[in-house]
């Protein structure tokens, strides 16, 4: 073997492990890129998963107080109903009691 084929194998070698080494870091790197993405899609699908249920609590809490308000409404109709029927009952009696009481100063005199 002469020495230009020498120096020849020698840089082809060197070469060679330059080359082996650049691969090997490409597919490290690209192996970490590819562990870090999925990390950050989990992270993300996570999140995702945690405000749709935030969403969703939030929407039954919101139909529970518009339930609960129509209710409350209800509630406010019958009373008014109510009074009105106790302030007419009222009002009857109240011209009752002053009939009674004009018949009853009717039979003192």
């Amino acid at each position: 073997m002469t020495t230009e084929m020498y120096a020849a194998f020698v840089g082809a070698v060197v070469l060679l492990l330059t080359n082996l080494a650049g691969l090997a870091k490409v597919w490290t790197d690209n192996a970490r890129t590819k562990a870090d993405r999925l990390q950050t899609k989990e992270q993300r699908d996570q999140d995702s998963r945690e405000l749709r249920d935030l969403i969703l609590k939030h929407d039954f809490a919101i139909c529970q107080l518009k339930d609960q308000q129509a209710l409350t409404a209800t509630c406010v109709d019958d009373l008014r109903d109510t009074c009105a029927a106790l302030n007419t009952s009222v009002a009857k009696l109240d011209v009752n009691v002053a009939n009674l009481a004009d018949a009853i100063r009717g039979m003192r005199e």
